[in-house]
């Protein structure tokens, strides 16, 4: 048969079963058949193989990468407790500014990059602004006025802001939905693991800097994290792709990657144009509202904390120093309370919103006690309470890998990840506001604000969740009315999501919950 008559024929195939293939190309059309012929050509024995070593070749920089990203983040604050604000003239509102300015970067380039990096190699794009993000991080060190350092952090903002929706789109093209939020918490993790790291470091920079002098303490930690993020990027360039892109694979094996998740139906982050109609019909769908009003209202705490937690710290009678060294525990309590969450929604899925809403009602409860403990309270009871407000991340890194999860399509994936981050730096703009110099020492106004926010989250995860659960059960009555077997769901699944159709083109599609 001539390879025209192939494509009518899988045309009249697919008509035949009910999936509209009208808006597919013909050849496209194939070429879906053939990957889902071929997730049935390898064995599970050689998946495990092929699995093992993508982890040991992507893992590790995805891990380093994102732990990374948040000591940059945090040489801005620990800047503070070193003479940063005395050494470039900082006065009034300039610091928070320079966490504002940064925000507002992340949040304009959203858009802009997610299309630029549909369109060319996912690997070579991420690691390449991962470069410039590190030597910018460098040039801080260079800075010595509030002009200097506020081009800096805007241009820090832009290219910094790929890291989170572009490690999301590459976990979605190795690995299986029931996966994904595993290897996306392990990275996620890395935040407050780098933050026990990066606390140590700087703690004894400082004790060193006192003691012996010499170039300022704050400009050392930007020149070392900037040199280090520089040579992480080359790695990334040099191991991290989608199957397509990498070098380690044999022909074989990229075919088996590829195979592997096809029943993801989600598609993966290979390079695809920009279809406007995916961008459109997020504004038709309720899950794309619930995940920006989760992004806005869950970082206005982060911002807040991220910018004026060792503030806080000194308001319980702390030094500087000691400011950063007894917040490891919480960064401590943070790190296990992520892996534990991740590893049991692994093995029990349906925990995700119960630990999601608890790990939220938590910092509640510590934001209230520390802003409303009389005067005379113990400054260890407070330090104690206080220590569990890193647990409000880990709600964050439940519903993140969602954004790939649940959300099929490539444009609309684009999209629904850099919109969500637009609003993630909404939140985290207002939290380095809501902290004022005139609360202090109780910064009773910024705490109960954070507290009164995420009372209000609750009620939005809640109603996502709900969603989430109703929407599943109106598609399964739909299919259990229409008589299809489970192996033709299975198959038109797959099919809608290597032609690229988005969730709600897909009636066979599940949502996690």
């Amino acid at each position: 048969m001539s390879a025209e008559g192939t494509d009518a024929k899988y045309v009249e195939d697919e008509k035949a079963v009910g999936l509209d293939v009208d808006v597919v190309p013909a050849d496209e059309l194939v070429e879906a058949q053939e990957m889902i012929r071929a997730e049935h050509e390898f064995t599970e024995d050689e998946y495990k193989r092929l699995m093992r070593k993508v982890d040991f070749a992507l893992m590790p920089l995805l891990m380093i990468t994102y732990g990374l990203q948040y000591s940059d983040k945090g040489s801005l604050s620990s800047g503070v407790v070193f003479g940063l604000k005395t050494d470039t003239h900082l006065v009034g509102n300039q610091y928070a500014n320079l966490s504002s300015f940064f925000y507002m970067a992340y949040a304009l380039s959203q858009i802009p990059m997610m299309m630029l990096i549909q369109r060319l190699p996912l690997g070579r794009s991420l690691s390449v602004c991962v470069i410039i993000w590190g030597a910018l991080v460098m040039a801080l060190a260079g800075c010595n006025n509030y002009a200097e350092l506020s081009v800096v952090r805007v241009l820090l903002g832009w290219f910094e802001a790929v890291v989170t929706p572009g490690f999301g789109l590459l976990v979605s093209s190795w690995y299986l939905r029931k996966e994904q939020s595993l290897r996306q918490c392990f990275y996620y993790a890395m935040n407050t693991f780098f933050a026990i790291i990066f606390g140590l470091g700087i703690y004894y920079i400082a004790l060193r800097a006192e003691t012996h002098g010499g170039m300022q303490a704050w400009r050392v930690i930007n020149l070392f994290l900037g040199g280090t993020t520089v040579g992480v990027g080359i790695l990334l360039f040099i191991f991290i792709g989608t199957p397509d892109e990498v070098w380690w694979l044999s022909k074989r094996e990229k075919i088996m990657a590829h195979a592997r998740i096809v029943s993801n139906a989600t598609g993966g982050g290979e390079s695809h144009p920009w279809k406007w109609e995916q961008v459109r019909e997020c504004f038709h769908d309720p899950q794309y509202f619930f995940t920006i009003m989760y992004n806005l209202l869950s970082t206005i705490p982060n911002g807040a904390l991220g910018t004026f937690s060792v503030l806080v710290y000194e308001s319980f009678g702390f030094t500087n120093l000691q400011s950063i060294l007894y917040g490891l525990p919480s960064n401590a309590i943070g790190f296990s309370v992520v892996i534990c969450s991740s590893f049991i929604v692994r093995y029990f899925p349906r925990a995700r919103y119960p630990i999601a809403l608890v790990c939220q009602i938590i910092p509640i409860v510590v934001f209230l006690f520390v802003g409303l403990a009389p005067d005379d309270t113990n400054k260890w009871a407070k330090w104690g309470v206080f220590s569990f407000v890193a647990v409000f991340a880990v709600t964050t890194f439940m519903v993140w890998p969602l954004m790939s999860i649940n959300v099929a399509g490539r444009t609309k994936k684009s999209w629904v990840n850099s919109t969500s981050l637009f609003a993630y730096c909404v939140g985290n703009i207002i939290g380095t506001q809501i902290f004022l110099t005139s609360d202090a020492p109780k910064y009773l106004h910024g705490l109960t604000a954070c507290a009164i926010v995420m009372s209000v989250n609750v009620l939005n995860i809640s109603a996502w969740w709900f969603y989430y659960s109703r929407e599943n059960r109106k598609r399964e009555a739909a299919f259990v009315a229409s008589g299809m077997s489970v192996e033709e769901r299975e198959y038109q699944s797959k099919l809608a999501g290597e032609t690229d159709m988005t969730d709600r083109q897909n009636p066979h599609f599940r949502y996690a919950c």
